[in-house]
């Protein structure tokens, strides 16, 4: 029992390597790197053995879209996680040696990659996740937030959308 105790102690004492990387909306899109399948984003040191975040954190003030997309040579797929619950998985694509580069937008628009989103409340997040499927070994992956207008400003855009085609009518 004590030894448990002991070994507890010393853990939670010794500085973990997991570093994270604080991320808002006008952030854009953020790299993350992964080794093979079953691999934590940023578990990579193939690619660098700099100390790069293995996971994000934001707090959000109303809603926003999460955004998680494969880069590189497509066929990976990622397991996303949100404050320690699984959100679920990216799509499944077949694989595939086309090779978008670093070009974040393209893949995620592209039916060829694996991509997902998710919406999210107002909240404090920890955002992970795993490579779930990888063919190709050691990859690119990249997130991003998005703001998500809010009802109100939808029906305001909506009501002054109305009011000028109700003056051009009239003309």
């Amino acid at each position: 029992m004590i030894r448990t105790l002991a070994t507890t102690a010393l853990l939670a004492l010794t500085p973990t390597l997991c570093l994270a990387t604080p991320i808002t909306p006008s952030d854009g899109w953020q790299t993350f790197y992964f080794g093979d399948a079953g691999s934590a984003w940023l578990d990579a040191p193939a690619f660098d053995d700099a100390a790069l975040p293995t996971r994000f954190e934001f707090t959000l003030d109303g809603p926003a879209r999460l955004d998680v997309t494969d880069l590189g040579l497509a066929g990976d797929r990622f397991e996303v996680v949100v404050n320690g619950v699984r959100l679920g998985l990216t799509s499944a694509m077949p694989i595939n040696d086309t090779d978008v580069g670093l070009d974040f937008d393209t893949a995620f628009t592209s039916p060829a990659w694996s991509h997902g989103s998710w919406t999210l409340a107002a909240g404090t997040y920890t955002v992970s996740g795993l490579a779930s499927d990888s063919p190709f070994g050691a990859g690119v992956g990249a997130i991003r937030l998005a703001a998500v207008p809010e009802p109100a400003t939808i029906a305001l855009l909506s009501a002054g959308c109305c009011l000028l085609g109700l003056r051009r009518r009239s003309r």
